[in-house]
This record gives C-alpha cells, structure tokens and sequence, in this order.
C-alpha cells in the first residue's frame, strides 16, 4: 500500500491570506470610521470610494435573503475555506502559482466571513465606473477572491 505524500510546505502561502485580511479589516474599518452609508469620495477618475452595505453575495446577489440563508452563506463560505486549505496542503508539486492563488482567496473569504457574522453584511466602498455605468461595488477581499479565481482558472487552462 502506498501513503501519499502531501506537501504542507504549500501552507506557508497563508502568511498571504492572513496579510490580505488584515489589509480588508483595516480598509473596511477606515471606510466605516471616516465615511456616512452612500457617502460616496472620488479617488481618481473612473473610481470612488462608495461606503454601502452589502448582505448578499457578490455583486449584491441574493441580497434580500433572510436569515436563514445568510447563516447558510457563512456555512459554504467557511466550507470554501476549509476546502482551500486543505486543497494548498495536498498539492504534491509545489506550484507558487496555485500555492498564491488558494491563499488570495482564502484570505478574501476570510475577510467577508468575518464582516458576515460580526454585522450580518459585508462592507463594500471601491466604485469603478466609466462614464455613468458602474460596476457592481466591491472590496479587498472581493479583488483577492476574484484575481485568486482567475489565476487558477488560466494556469489550469493555459498551465503558464
């Protein structure tokens, strides 16, 4: 019987998704200790920050759920995570690729997860628009998700 090998070398990628939640709480607190609900501060053109709540998913899915459903959020939010890790330490090969990618990930789920069961929605504030249409708004921890997902999206199909 052969034992596999797992590389829990690759665990060390979460000194990122802790750095990429810490810089998500920090940005949430400012935005919440210096900005009104809706105020709204143009950054440079084509971005604002655009203090708003967010209860559902990203981009505001699902955002007139009860309870019930947003318990269920946190729950596959913290399956998702644990997922993640367990992916980054089962990596045989080392690939700093995946390794970075799993962690942004981990760490912007982290940092939505916390605002979710500390205040039931999560903060959002950077607005990027051209002209008069915006793009849904987000935060940190959504960039580190999103930019996470499409790195190991392209290095699984394109294996650069």
């Amino acid at each position: 019987m052969q034992h596999k090998q797992y590389n829990h070398k690759n665990l060390k990628w979460l000194w990122l998704s802790i750095l990429l939640m810490l810089l998500d709480i920090e940005t949430k607190y400012l935005i919440k200790t210096h900005f009104l609900i809706g105020e709204v501060l143009s950054v440079v053109p084509g971005i604002n920050f655009y203090y708003i709540h967010n209860s559902g998913l990203a981009f505001g899915i699902f955002a007139n759920v009860n309870v019930y459903y947003r318990l269920i959020f946190i729950w596959i939010t913290i399956l998702i995570i644990m997922a993640f890790v367990i992916t980054l330490y089962k990596m045989i090969e080392y690939s700093k690729c995946y390794s970075i990618s799993c962690s942004m990930v981990i760490g912007g789920a982290l940092g939505n997860l916390l605002d979710r069961v500390l205040y039931g929605t999560v903060v959002d504030f950077i607005d990027v628009y051209i002209k008069s249409w915006h793009w849904p708004t987000f935060n940190i921890a959504d960039m580190a998700i999103c930019i996470g997902t499409i790195i190991l999206i392209v290095k699984h199909y394109c294996d650069f």
